[in-house]
């Protein structure tokens, strides 16, 4: 069970876009932080709530450095199931 990432968040500051990658694994939730387009950081957890957690102390650390987010088109998300 590889479900493709969804897009949690995706910021911008100048011409740098930064995104929070989520999908479900067999073992839990991995998120990935992707610097334009890049995955840099991978991380899993055992449960959504830790997962969802750390992904907003990530936006909110990020926000505070100045990004600042870019809409979403429904079609960039691929779904959960």
């Amino acid at each position: 069970m590889n479900d493709q990432a969804t897009i949690l968040w995706k910021l911008q500051r100048s011409d740098r876009e930064v995104a929070c990658l989520v999908r479900l694994m067999p073992y839990g939730i991995e998120i990935d932080i992707a610097h334009d387009g890049a995955v840099v950081l991978t991380r899993a957890f055992e449960g959504d709530q830790e997962a969802l957690a750390w992904a907003a102390q990530k936006r909110a650390a990020r926000e505070a450095e100045g990004w600042r987010e870019v809409a979403t088109p429904a079609d960039e998300n691929t779904r959960l199931t």
